[in-house]
């Protein structure tokens, strides 16, 4: 007698037809006891009814590969992150790949945690997408221990001296660059960087990209960079900003000042453009990024050589400069 024929079916067919989410598929396949009765009965339906089982899960458990990768950023409620979570979504399930969403609240203590506990979750890789600083010894060690366990990492910027990360190659030097360049150009000489996090893997690179602006680290938020702006010097002709949040709330902080200063914001972000003012950026879209991102963490789950592509960034003019 013949052996059927193996399915095409994926772990997304499955958990589509089975009402559920691929991290549940996933607890199916390698922790059973960690879903109830009902739910195993439905997944175990689904793959039968796709011709799933029992080769395509014999497969998935003797690879160890579930087809579901973690996306870890730095704090969701920023329009940036938001779009980039889309972007990874989008480009990973078009590659067969599941997304489990941590948010970690700018919290070191968060990432950590994350991180001990990815290597039980059953993941295939992790992206890291945050602009603090998180290069500490003990992150550091949790990071070895998840690649150790087989877990491939994607950073989106160089941020740990530690063997087997690959990094999407974006210079956001370049971003503060072009921006200085432009406002140079229209007779603005003396701009003031505001940063979150100067230490920060991009902060760095931001002010190294802005030289000759000076330079303030106010925090993330729009009440920070209000704030910042209250006592900022009179003799400032123009502002550069990391985040389009700190930039609304300089630009509302100059409104009400009865102040009026050319802004560069060093993110691009569909919402930069549907404010009043609408945002002048310079920087990498955050779609572009998370395509790149994801490219990156399949070749290295899959073994492909990777090919290097750099990121740039560009400078798109609109009302507040």
């Amino acid at each position: 007698m013949s052996k059927p024929a193996e399915s095409n079916a994926t772990i997304l067919d499955v958990a589509r037809r089975a009402g559920v989410s691929r991290t549940t598929v996933s607890r199916v396949l390698n922790e059973p006891d960690r879903v109830s009765k009902d739910t195993l009965q439905r997944v175990q339906d689904a793959a039968t009814a796709l011709n799933y089982s029992p080769n395509s899960f014999a497969r998935s458990l003797r690879s160890g590969r579930t087809g579901v990768i973690a996306l870890l950023v730095g704090d969701i409620s920023q329009p940036f992150h938001g779009s980039l979570a889309q972007a990874v979504v989008e480009a990973a399930e078009e590659r067969g790949f599941g997304v489990m969403l941590y948010d970690l609240g700018h919290s070191t203590a968060r990432l950590e945690d994350v991180l001990r506990k990815l290597p039980r979750q059953g993941v295939d890789g992790m992206i890291i997408a945050t602009a603090d600083d998180v290069s500490t010894s003990s992150i550091s060690d949790a990071v070895r221990e998840c690649i150790a366990q087989g877990i491939a990492i994607v950073t989106g910027v160089e941020q740990f001296e530690v063997d087997g990360i690959t990094s999407v190659r974006t210079d956001h030097r370049e971003g503060a660059r072009l921006a200085m360049e432009a406002l140079a150009s229209e007779g603005l000489t003396r701009p003031a960087i505001l940063l979150g996090d100067r230490n920060g893997p991009i902060g760095k690179q931001l002010v190294a990209g802005a030289q000759g602006a000076t330079v303030h680290e106010v925090g993330y938020t729009f009440d920070d960079a209000a704030a910042a702006v209250k006592i900022l010097a009179n003799d400032h002709d123009s502002l550069i900003v990391a985040t389009l949040p700190m930039a609304l709330g300089a630009m509302s902080a100059l409104t009400r000042a009865g102040r009026s200063l050319p802004v560069v914001v060093c993110e691009e972000v569909p919402f930069a453009a549907q404010v009043t003012p609408a945002f002048s950026t310079s920087a990498v879209p955050p779609d572009e990024t998370g395509r790149e991102m994801v490219r990156l963490v399949d070749a290295v789950i899959n073994s492909i050589p990777l090919e290097p592509r750099a990121l740039h960034a560009s400078l798109t003019r609109r009302e507040s400069f």
